[in-house]
């Protein structure tokens, strides 16, 4: 791809900052009561930042804790959200950048700049970490009552997300699944000094009084290329496509994207609200509104399987057009329903537009069938727009209801084509963001990535599945691209799944609150 051609980042949305004050961040929401609109106020300052914004931090730390002395972890808590940064480092809120990122509508541009902090802090607590916490003995009234995945735990449900075979629960890492995954601390550093630094800090704070026990930790950082002969850090996975392209935009988040034609989505699929259509807010409310559930999970990448997996179909299609059409979208992040034939179309895309676009439209017109981005491809499975799908016009249910929110980094070095058999592992690890892990990130698994009747009018092959991300047994795999004029399609046969799942955790977020409520308790 020429540099002409790449597509540019541009200086956008300066007109909808100003449109919006400092007060809050409101919202419609429909009353299931009496049907008429209401207004839902995120309340900023008492989310935790990852959920509604995304940190642009290189490096990430996961620590995996056990609870050792239940009082001490739980006063432990309370000192990540005390407000005195000398004696702790503060679990990082959604609140307007008051330490310096990016401006979004909610923040004041006459203020002056500030600093990019060189930290972020965030923690998820699993239900048995909720009860080594010993939450439930001192509030017997406690309940997750809509929450049965969280309280069951991502090993018990691991075939329904397609987490079988290599990726079961008992090859997971040691710790995850087993009870003793009682607290996730995840730390986003801005340099390795920062890293080395609050790493420290927090594992003195965890071994203090014998609050927890560190029975895991798991590095990730941004990818790196040479640019001008210097290494910059870029945004591409392990498997080379360009990351980060197609972003949930929330109805009064702090954050806007550029204009696409998707709508936006109600803030309670991420953030737990009163008004809510599916599910009740945890009990008692302190302990769950404005709190949120993520799927912690590490992922390793077979690169080099992939790689001579697109070799070896060279004779039926070339290797990077059968690279863009597993995606749905160049490497270079163009996507295949913009520009089906080539990854440098005339004129290039701006960035902006590199998200504004749709499969099928109202009127039925669009690429209905997948001649130019099969319908079977990774992206058009886990975020379908308009493509008629499973789940989307039942009750209850539609594309925007399972969306996600992913948070992650990839693991590993860039990999070397020269030199492909290094041994070193690479994939990705990470959160995905929910409010509902069983009608979001267990469905989108379950139904549109592991099943072949996810889509609608538009029959798939019985055996098909996400060709990326999908549990492949390569007897049966098959992934078909259609072909233009009547002409027979292309299918491609017996690959073995490209990813493994190496850890899972299913997480609950809780609120700047619920963390002083639990820190409270004796």
């Amino acid at each position: 791809m020429s540099q002409d051609n790449k597509p540019q980042a541009k200086e956008s949305g300066g007109l909808l900052r100003r449109m919006f004050g400092r007060s809050g961040h409101e919202t419609p929401g429909p009353d299931v009561r009496s049907g008429t609109p209401t207004r839902t106020m995120l309340d900023l300052g008492d989310i935790q930042g990852f959920i509604l914004r995304g940190y642009r931090m290189p490096m990430v730390r996961h620590f995996l804790l056990t609870v050792g002395v239940p009082a001490e972890a739980r006063k432990l808590l309370g000192r990540l959200v005390s407000g005195d940064e000398s004696d702790a480092p503060q679990i990082t809120t959604a609140e307007d950048w008051h330490v310096g990122f990016e401006p979004g509508p909610g923040d004041n541009l006459a203020d002056a700049p500030r600093r990019k902090p060189d930290y972020c802090l965030n923690v998820g607590i699993t239900w048995p970490g909720l009860i080594a916490l010993e939450i439930k003995d001192r509030v017997p009234t406690v309940s997750f009552k809509s929450f049965g995945a969280f309280t069951t735990g991502a090993a018990e449900r691991a075939q329904l997300v397609g987490d079988t075979g290599a990726s079961a629960p008992q090859n997971w890492i040691s710790g995850f699944g087993n009870g003793s995954d009682h607290v996730l601390v995840t730390l986003h550093a801005i340099s390795p000094e920062a890293m080395t630094s609050y790493s420290a800090r927090l594992s003195a704070l965890f071994a203090e009084g014998g609050a927890f026990r560190e029975i895991w930790r798991g590095d990730g950082m941004a990818l790196m290329e040479m640019k001008d002969g210097k290494p910059v850090f870029t945004s591409r996975v392990p498997f080379g496509y360009s990351d980060g392209l197609s972003m949930t935009t929330i109805h009064g988040g702090p954050e806007r994207y550029p204009p696409d034609h998707q709508q936006p989505c109600e803030p309670w699929l991420f953030v737990l609200l009163d008004d809510a259509e599916n599910y009740f807010v945890p009990e008692p409310r302190e302990l769950g509104v404005n709190g949120s559930f993520a799927v912690f999970k590490m992922i390793m990448t077979d690169v080099v399987g992939f790689e001579n997996f697109l070799q070896s179909n060279k004779d039926k299609i070339d290797p990077e057009l059968l690279a863009a059409k597993i995606c749905g979208r160049w490497r270079n992040g163009v996507p295949l329903a913009l520009s089906p034939d080539t990854d440098s179309p005339p004129g290039g895309i701006p960035f902006e537009q590199l998200n504004n676009y749709e499969y099928v439209n109202a009127d039925g017109s669009g690429d209905p069938v997948g001649l130019r981005c099969p319908v079977g491809a990774h992206m058009r499975r886990i975020n379908p727009r308009g493509q008629p799908v499973t789940g989307q016009g039942q009750p209850g249910g539609s594309n925007n209801t399972h969306r996600l929110i992913r948070r992650g980094l990839p693991y590993g070095p860039v990999y070397d084509p020269m030199q492909p058999y290094d041994g070193i592992e690479r994939g990705l690890l990470g959160y995905f963001i929910n409010s509902s892990i069983e009608n979001q990130y267990e469905f989108v698994l379950g139904h549109w990535v592991n099943d072949s009747e996810f889509a609608g009018a538009v029959r798939l092959h019985p055996k098909s599945k996400d060709p990326l991300i999908g549990t492949q047994d390569p007897t049966e795999s098959i992934f078909v691209i259609p072909q233009p004029n009547g002409a027979p399609p292309i299918k491609i046969t017996g690959f073995s799944s490209f990813t493994t799942t190496k850890a899972a955790a299913y997480c609950f977020l809780p609120s700047i609150t619920a963390i002083k409520f639990i820190s409270g308790l004796e």
